[in-house]
């Protein structure tokens, strides 16, 4: 039960009793039973569902590690997030916060990082925080799967004393702070499935619940005592274990294939992630290798219709490889690249693309002879959405005359043919790392080039604004993004949403962030 209303529920238990044995108490009439499962009568408003169970419950897997570099279930990751403390927060407005880290600094060339952690932080095996802690984490997320992308120019991490962690990196990087959005656990506890940390909740040994943990700061002001962790696995099951109340919180990706769809009497909270969707193009088709061609193409498609409607709200619109929730957006800039498929229309014809044989579709004039337009767009159709977003593009160029053809392939598919450039256009999504560094993405022989951009510029860009301090990042940035959407060697579409799910009513205070759904915890109130 809530703590805070621990006071206010005696107070009512002991009104009701005195009612109850009052000589002048009236006894009810009977009534026909309430849908407990509705928590409503036919016809009545909505309003608080009935709790099934009294706590507060998450879904996990017991046969997997609740070890946050370990796990590979999403669910399990959840928890781990009551458990662990990150070495940086990052809010969904893009503000960086730490109860770990007291002070920072770093070297005038930006490739050096000085953290002075706190060392007064209690951890839940009776320890106290240090250094080695801080940089052990740190060195297992630069090695995990799910973090690795983030660290690609981070050169090294060590401790010196208790409370010092050193940085170092390939080349500047004044933003690196935002990458260090990673769990914290005990030095040398990798191979635990149950890591002590210094988070809110802790686990017990052998029981299937989190405690709060008493050394946490502001322990006094957490919504409950214990985190009830209930293991429901097929679709259905969890369904309907949320409706019924014996699940309280679900993290739900309207994007991905994992969508359940969660109805009922609920209440959604979204966070906005750095998963951007995007058009790429090859570079060596030779109508595409034209850049006026690329920057009239990244004006067909329909961001906001995109975002909001086929991807299910799923999404926020966005023109630049920034996000729009961050304040390094520029919506001047943005603006220029919103759908308009007339101006799209007007620069082709006045590049004298246009029907020349009277076929109704466009063509170009390259080497002194008319060439055909006829693309090939892939993208991969085991994911919610993309299909959708892609055939919406293809329909809206040709009702101005330019041919694109959709191929829908599976994942191997897909990756097989993005790999030997057989194509003319690739829908994709890419995590970003939060300072938004695009080298992986447009720079010569990165991973994630797959349509052969050679512009030794775009690295030159990536670099400044990587380097830029807080005065001159925002400058850095616009010009590294009006170089972007001028060349247009990919087409930004949206960043992906994601959901937070409960009962209506139920949970007050919940400000999540695509790092920490339970980020503030302690201002949360939890009523059943």
């Amino acid at each position: 039960m809530n703590r805070k209303i621990r006071a206010i529920a005696a107070c009512l238990l002991i009104i009701s009793l005195l009612t109850a044995c009052g000589e002048s108490a009236q006894q009810p009439e009977a009534t026909a039973p309430v849908d407990s499962a509705a928590g409503t009568l036919p016809g009545t408003e909505l309003g608080v569902r009935d709790a099934a169970d009294d706590v507060f419950s998450l879904n996990y897997n017991s046969s997997l590690s609740l070890n946050p570099y370990a796990t590979t279930d999403n669910k399990n990751l959840l928890v781990t997030q009551l458990v662990c403390d990150n070495v940086f927060e990052l809010d969904d407005d893009y503000n960086l916060t730490s109860r770990i880290v007291t002070n920072w600094t770093v070297s005038a060339e930006g490739t050096w990082w000085t953290l002075t952690i706190d060392t007064s932080i209690p951890m839940h095996d009776g320890s106290t925080l240090t250094a080695a802690d801080v940089a052990y984490s740190i060195q297992l997320a630069r090695n995990s799967a799910r973090y690795s992308g983030r660290f690609s120019n981070l050169y090294g991490v060590s401790s010196s004393g208790d409370d010092t962690v050193n940085i170092s990196t390939a080349k500047p990087d004044l933003q690196l702070l935002y990458l260090l959005t990673v769990p914290v656990i005990k030095y040398g506890s990798y191979s635990s499935s149950r890591p002590a940390a210094s988070g809110p909740y802790m686990y017990v040994e052998g029981e299937d619940y989190l405690q709060a943990f008493d050394g946490y700061a502001g322990e006094g002001a957490l919504p409950v005592d214990r985190v009830y962790l209930k293991e429901y696995t097929e679709t259905e099951e969890i369904i309907t274990a949320f409706e019924d109340s014996y699940i309280d919180l679900v993290v739900n990706d309207v994007s991905g294939k994992s969508n359940l769809g969660y109805g009922g009497n609920t209440e959604t909270r979204y966070f906005t992630t750095t998963n951007m969707h995007y058009l790429g193009f090859n570079m060596s088709t030779p109508f595409l290798s034209y850049q006026q061609f690329r920057y009239a193409l990244q004006l067909a498609v329909d961001r906001e219709y995109a975002a909001e409607t086929l991807m299910n709200g799923g999404a926020v619109a966005s023109s630049l490889p920034v996000s729009p929730r961050s304040p390094l957006y520029d919506s001047s800039l943005g603006s220029e690249l919103q759908y308009d498929l007339e101006e799209c229309a007007r620069i082709f014809d006045s590049t004298s693309v246009a029907d020349q044989d009277n076929d109704g579709w466009r063509e170009y004039i390259d080497m002194s002879a008319i060439q055909e337009i006829e693309l090939d767009l892939i993208v991969c159709s085991e994911s919610a959405g993309k299909g959708d977003i892609a055939k919406q593009f293809s329909d809206d160029l040709a009702s101005i005359g330019i041919m694109v053809n959709v191929r829908e392939l599976s994942w191997n598919d897909y990756l097989y043919t993005l790999q030997t450039g057989d194509f003319d256009i690739y829908y994709a999504e890419v995590k970003l790392p939060a300072n938004f560094d695009l080298t992986n993405l447009l720079t010569q022989e990165a991973g994630l080039n797959y349509g052969g951009i050679d512009d030794e510029n775009y690295a030159t860009y990536i670099n400044s604004y990587l380097a830029a301090g807080d005065t001159g990042r925002a400058q850095a940035c616009y010009e590294m993004l009006r170089y972007i959407a001028t060349n247009a060697p990919i087409v930004p579409i949206c960043f992906e949403r994601q959901q937070v799910i409960t009962h209506r009513n139920a949970i007050t205070g919940i400000n999540p962030t695509s790092s920490n759904v339970f980020f503030g915890i302690s201002d949360w109130e939890i009523n059943f």
